[in-house]
């Protein structure tokens, strides 16, 4: 072999093995990509699915309501507005007749807590509005367990994807071993 055909095949071996480095690279950095896309949506989805419970709780606390104000018992309005404030997420809740004016209300936990997530429900009969319940939540609070798990997880997840790269690696190398591997035959003793 001369040395410009070693020359040419050095060059071709390189610019082979550039080419998988290259893609190997953009592959990495394709599955990073996904990975902060994947987070970001789950991450929504959970404040989404977390506010949906709160206004569920709400939903039902204003079916209950509706029977008291129509009944026009405060006493059984204001244990249900207590026993809404005693829950730790909930920072304020009160009841309004269908003019808008305080029925019942329960004191505000917090004086003022950094984010809230307000829930107005109406009180109705069919088409007969009685009043409205509302119902304010401290968001930190309400995401805090949720998000905790999420962190965990992504945390885990990323070393999961650093040993699925690894995995990758001694494969490739694995492989690249037998692909340049040749069979030679048996030498004969002399």
């Amino acid at each position: 072999m001369t040395t410009t055909q070693h020359v040419i095949n050095i060059i071709k071996l390189v610019y082979r093995r550039g080419r998988r480095l290259v893609a190997a690279l953009l592959l990495i950095v394709l599955i990073e990509n996904l990975w902060s896309s994947m987070q970001q949506t789950s991450l929504a989805d959970l404040q989404t699915h977390s506010q949906q419970l709160v206004e569920l709780m709400a939903a039902q606390a204003g079916h209950e309501a509706r029977y008291w104000l129509i009944e026009n018992d405060e006493e059984k309005l204001q244990a249900l507005v207590d026993r809404l404030t005693e829950h730790r997420l909930v920072e304020f809740s009160a009841i309004y007749d269908n003019y808008g004016q305080v029925v019942v209300s329960a004191d505000a936990v917090t004086e003022q807590p950094e984010q809230v997530f307000v829930v107005v429900e109406e009180v109705r009969e069919d088409s007969l509005i009685h009043g409205y319940l509302h119902v304010t939540v401290n968001q930190p609070l309400l995401l805090a367990e949720p998000l905790a798990t999420h962190e965990y997880l992504t945390y885990y997840g990323q070393y999961l994807i650093l040993f699925a790269l690894l995995a990758g690696v001694l494969a490739t190398i694995t492989f690249n071993k037998w692909r340049y591997r040749r069979w030679r035959p048996p030498q004969e003793n002399q």
